[in-house]
């Protein structure tokens, strides 16, 4: 399992370096707001890096993509998490046993994080490493008011990844020619990670 996953970060940062690659971020922001934990961050990096005059869209398009990953996954928490007696049902367990960041102690964190904050935590969401998924499937799951998740979701993704590009903008020109090369796949990972380090040690 941990091997196609692994399969399916690179392929998705291949596309990085291509004419698809605001079509990638999409899916993927989406993928990692629902079910798969996707390197949605980086991808981001990447595509702000190989093409500055695009940032602002490409803030645009992450945002759009997580918010409509968070509904799906929204949806599944509501309509496809607990039965009728409050038990996991099959859907639930499958993505426990099989799709990493999905745990019954992860869920049970969650809900006393829903309890103690409310949708506020949605907030704080948007800055920890943790996948988004967990928290758009336990929305539905606690049946938090879907405006208000919607909301929350729109302006917190979208501060994050607005954050992120005006960082890169200021200190991630220097890195930018590391991008600027026809890489192979894994390349890609190695040189996103050296990019995001980099802009890291400037900032702080």
């Amino acid at each position: 399992m941990k091997s196609w996953l692994k399969r399916l970060h690179i392929w998705s940062l291949q596309w990085a370096n291509t004419k698809w690659g605001a079509l990638a971020l999409f899916l993927c922001a989406f993928a990692d707001a629902s079910i798969f934990g996707l390197p949605t961050p980086v991808l981001f990096l990447a595509l702000v890096l190989l093409n500055i005059s695009k940032a602002y869209w490409y803030v645009f398009i992450g945002t759009v993509g997580t918010l409509a990953g968070a509904i799906a996954g929204y949806s599944i928490g509501h309509f496809a998490w607990l039965n009728h007696e409050g038990q996991f049902t099959m859907v639930a367990q499958f993505l426990f046993n099989t799709i990493p960041g999905f745990s019954e102690a992860g869920y049970e964190k969650i809900q006393m994080l829903y309890e103690k904050w409310d949708y506020w935590i949605l907030f704080v969401a948007a800055a920890l490493p943790l996948p988004f998924k967990i928290f758009s499937v336990s929305s539905g799951v606690f049946d938090v008011n879907l405006l208000i998740f919607c909301i929350v979701t729109f302006l917190s993704q979208g501060l994050k990844f607005f954050l992120l590009a005006l960082l890169t903008i200021k200190s991630g020109l220097e890195v930018k020619k590391l991008f600027e090369y026809n890489w192979k796949r894994i390349a890609i990972i190695a040189t996103a990670g050296i990019a995001i380090a980099i802009i890291l040690i400037k900032i702080f």
